[in-house]
């Protein structure tokens, strides 16, 4: 169905440090890209440094531009995939031909992330934030995702193992914070002894 509707494109414009993001989604879905445009561009670069820090190495490392293919879903099941040198899209390798230089892929899917739950006991401690934990949840997922898959453009070689474990970390991080703005309550259970 997607090949028959046709795919549109956004441009985002994280800031200084990150690449140019070209975001390509499925027609018809415009609300959803319009939802991850607004984190890419906007979330993201406002993240406080502290969070970014563990990522410093691999936004420096990363090419000028990286192709973004939102989809809702992907037939693995997968949240996000690398694609790796020569397996990129038409419109990455006509990208790449055109600016003279290498241009990253990555691919998101949209659902599977907002569904992913990879704390849930964490997130039923979070307090009462009702359909907002699910905005939190959906931003701090998407952007460890996202971030995840540029660690594997900026080094292809390194293992899965170290990659998950900073982007775990990141997410975790990031819902503290969030959560914490949001209701004044912490993200997850505190497992400090009683005073």
């Amino acid at each position: 169905m997607e090949r028959l509707r046709g795919r549109e494109q956004i441009l985002v414009r994280p800031g200084e440090g990150f690449p140019l993001l070209l975001l390509t989604y499925p027609k018809g879905s415009a609300a959803a890209a319009q939802e991850i445009h607004s984190i890419l561009g906007r979330r993201l670069p406002r993240l406080p440094q502290r969070l970014l820090e563990p990522y410093r190495r691999v936004l420096a490392a990363l090419p000028a531009m990286v192709v973004v293919v939102l989809r809702p879903r992907n037939a693995c099941g997968c949240l996000g995939h690398f694609h790796p040198r020569g397996t990129e899209s038409r419109l990455a390798r006509r990208l790449a031909s055109d600016l003279g230089s290498y241009v990253g892929e990555v691919d998101l899917a949209w659902e599977e992330i907002r569904e992913w739950q990879p704390h849930p006991i964490s997130a039923l401690a979070a307090g009462d934030l009702g359909e907002r934990l699910d905005a939190l949840h959906f931003e701090a997922a998407l952007l460890a995702v996202f971030l995840h898959e540029l660690e594997h453009v900026a080094f292809p070689d390194r293992g899965e193992r170290d990659i998950r474990s900073a982007s775990n970390t990141f997410y975790l991080n990031l819902m503290h914070q969030l959560v914490a703005a949001e209701g004044g309550s912490g993200y997850g259970m505190d497992l400090s002894p009683p005073a």
